[in-house]
């Protein structure tokens, strides 16, 4: 997709979306219908939504996760459906997703791309499995700390592996599009790591930054960034700091800033 795309991002629990309200020095989260909370990002122009899947694995038996998180996985599987016949915006999926299998049936449910994260990292077969059968519905998070990209089983020597180093061995596989998870901007120990994300992209794949943006500066600065294709918003749009269309209007003025 050409040009720089901004990815909002819903949070789904137990079937419903989750928005955000200050209380006190923190917030609270309420649940909102989720299709009518779609539609509004798609009124503003959303070319993809991501769908957070925040109930755990869905793939599993009752012996392994307790039945009310099983059932609110299950009815995250029910709203992508619906979302999928009642929206035209591509939906992105992510959370719960452990194998290729998973991956098939989300996109059998609707879903035109599929983010794989942890499993991904562990499960090199796995991801090549999941190519196999649609390489453009797979997404594949790389979470780094400290610079280094952490949690993975791509090379033998991976204990100082960096993210760019990583994207370069999945673009081999055949992964095109990765997220780029950075746990230390994610945990406010820092700002987002514009740079370290553009690094990635250089390897040839699609980069989706995530984790601490907070504000429409940082989109900017994100859109204006060689390497970076888009950004993915959760939070800080749940919370009502911006709305998807300024977001999108702020990508698009960063992206022509690039040099």
């Amino acid at each position: 997709m050409p040009g720089f795309t901004v990815y909002p991002a819903i949070e789904l629990r137990g079937g419903a979306a989750l928005k955000y309200e200050s209380v006190g020095v923190g917030t609270r989260a309420n649940r909102a219908e989720v299709i009518a909370y779609a539609k509004e990002f798609e009124a503003q122009g959303a070319e993809f939504i991501h769908l957070f899947n925040l109930d755990g694995p869905f793939t599993v038996g009752e012996a392994e996760h307790s039945g009310s998180v099983l059932a609110g996985a299950q009815r995250n599987l029910e709203a992508l459906m619906l979302l999928a016949k009642q929206i035209k915006t591509p939906l992105q999926f992510g959370g719960g997703v452990r194998d290729a299998d998973g991956l098939k049936r989300l996109v059998q449910l609707g879903a035109k791309r599929v983010a794989l994260g942890d499993a991904a990292m562990r499960d090199p077969a796995m991801v090549k499995a999941a190519l196999a059968f649609n390489a453009d519905a797979v997404v594949v998070a790389i979470n780094v700390k400290d610079g280094i990209a952490v949690g993975q089983e791509w090379v033998r020597d991976n204990s100082k592996l960096r993210p760019e180093e990583l994207a370069a061995e999945l673009k081999k596989a055949g992964v095109q599009h990765v997220i780029y998870q950075d746990a230390n901007a994610e945990s406010g120990a820092q700002n987002p790591n514009f740079l370290g994300a553009g690094r990635v992209g250089a390897a040839g794949v699609d980069v989706i930054m995530a984790g601490g943006i907070s504000s429409l500066a940082q989109i900017r600065q994100c859109a204006a960034t060689p390497g970076i294709a888009g950004v993915l918003v959760g939070k800080a749009i749940a919370q009502g700091k911006f709305t998807v269309k300024q977001a999108i209007e702020t990508g698009a003025a960063g992206f022509k800033e690039r040099k």
